[in-house]
């Protein structure tokens, strides 16, 4: 790849993606303290739900992603795409009249109805919106998929902005109506941008259902894969959500949005990242990978640090939460699985075609998150069990994916991994514990120690970026 072009789209996808940051802080820092617990809970629970609608296309839009990547966007067919523009639009609207019926009948909680049926009717637009960002992607045009994730973000930060801080609305609905106006404008600015693939000529009606029906066959497994992936904490958020009222699903749901700001900078490069690792050989891959993964943890340790003084703000800031916010340093760590999960492990899976293998491991993961949350809640009723079971749910995915990973580049990183273990461990014992100054020193200490062990690899790679 040209790597001018690769700069330029990391940029593209770190700007919007740093924007997308700074709202979350915003929305972590501001939304709790002008909302009340109850409807700061019934807007978690809603998220919660919001965040499964993209699997509502059942694997169709991750075919056309996996089918078509590669190709420039005037290549793409009108006909092709119109039809299946069209054809996940009518699947979504029919699915949303089918889920907010069934859940008028069998979901007796108003509250949780609420949530249910106002996410579920957001479905059209979002996967809309998940299409058209997917052919930004794929036809490489990182510019345009950072103006449409800019669009969401800006209009939905906006829109609070106005209801909460401007006339005072503070309550769930006007929270809704913000989230409805960023998913309607990044639909206006998808269809300007792909307008070329909208015009509503297609092929017959059995052309355009054998089309779909190869994304379908193609697609299913890398979405049932992503659905796994999501249900790792899904269940035991789900878990709490039924086992503990909505004010503590709350809570607790917002120290785990803190834990993941991490995040947002590693997708910003995920993004781009998969080509380059596509075109790699083998050999390449496995000496690349060893570089990539003690880069990773050399940021990600040091990124810990920053949950001491990001507790002490949040301590005086937010005082109704202040009971809740030492579960951050049991949830701190996600971010480091989770990121070398999503930026690392699973682009060398999907590089190598193993959507099947990627499948298998978040299953397992699935029935072992099942099974602590069973224990934690069902049996135990634990709230501090529960919460240190995603973490747990997490540092066990990782550490699975990693096995199968490094087997296939013929790499031996147990060492390595237990290194990860040790360093998580001490980063939440020490802050489960001691006080903040305290925890942060102990916690420093084991970093530099970790740094010294691994001073050749940092070596290696400040030279690599000098060059």
């Amino acid at each position: 790849m040209n790597l001018l072009n690769t700069l330029k789209n990391i940029a593209y996808s770190f700007g919007a993606n740093l924007t997308s940051l700074c709202i979350s802080i915003f929305m972590v820092m501001f939304v709790p303290k002008f909302l009340s617990i109850d409807d700061y809970g019934l807007w978690q629970l809603f998220l919660f739900y919001f965040s499964y609608l993209g699997f509502l296309h059942f694997g169709w839009e991750d075919g056309i992603y996996l089918r078509y990547a590669g190709k420039n966007y005037d290549e793409l067919n009108r006909k092709t795409f119109a039809g299946q523009f069209y054809g996940i639009i009518a699947l979504q609207i029919i699915l949303a009249v089918l889920v907010s019926s069934i859940g008028q009948i069998l979901v007796l909680d108003p509250v949780k109805r609420t949530a249910l049926i106002g996410a579920v009717w957001l479905a059209p637009f979002v996967n809309f919106n998940n299409l058209c960002n997917f052919i930004m992607q794929i036809t490489n045009q990182i510019k345009d998929y950072a103006k449409l994730l800019l669009t969401e973000q800006v209009v939905f930060f906006f829109a609070v902005v106005f209801f909460l801080l401007v006339f005072h609305w503070n309550e769930f609905r006007y929270m809704y109506y913000a989230k409805l106006f960023s998913v309607v404008g990044i639909s206006l600015a998808g269809v300007y941008l792909c307008r070329r693939l909208l015009r509503p000529r297609f092929y017959p009606l059995k052309q355009v259902l054998a089309e779909a029906g190869e994304n379908l066959l193609v697609g299913s497994k890398l979405m049932l894969a992503n659905i796994a992936s999501m249900l790792i904490i899904g269940i035991v958020r789900y878990g709490i959500s039924m086992g503990w009222d909505v004010a503590t699903f709350g809570k607790v749901s917002l120290t785990l949005g803190v834990s993941n700001f991490l995040m947002v900078f590693i997708n910003s490069v995920s993004v781009v990242f998969f080509p380059i690792v596509k075109q790699m050989d083998e050999g390449q891959r496995a000496s690349a990978y060893a570089v990539i993964r003690n880069m990773l943890d050399i940021i990600l340790f040091a990124a810990l640090i920053g949950y001491y003084p990001l507790k002490c703000i949040l301590d005086w800031w937010l005082p109704k939460y202040a009971d809740s916010l030492i579960y951050m340093s049991a949830l701190f760590p996600v971010c480091v699985f989770e990121s070398k999960v999503t930026l690392l492990i699973n682009t060398y899976l999907k590089s190598m075609r193993r959507e099947f293998l990627m499948l298998e491991i978040n299953v397992v993961s699935v029935v072992f998150s099942l099974i602590v949350t069973i224990v934690t809640v069902g049996i135990w009723h634990n709230l501090d069990a529960a919460v240190f079971s995603i973490v747990l749910a997490y540092a066990f995915r990782c550490m699975l994916a990693e096995y199968h990973v490094t087997k296939l580049l013929g790499l031996d990183l147990k060492m390595d991994m237990l290194e990860d273990l040790l360093m998580c461990g001490i980063f939440i014992v020490s802050g489960w514990m001691f006080d903040s100054f305290l925890c942060m020193t102990l916690y420093s200490v084991a970093y530099v120690v970790f740094v010294l062990v691994h001073r050749r690899s940092l070596k290696q790679i400040i030279g690599m970026v000098r060059r």
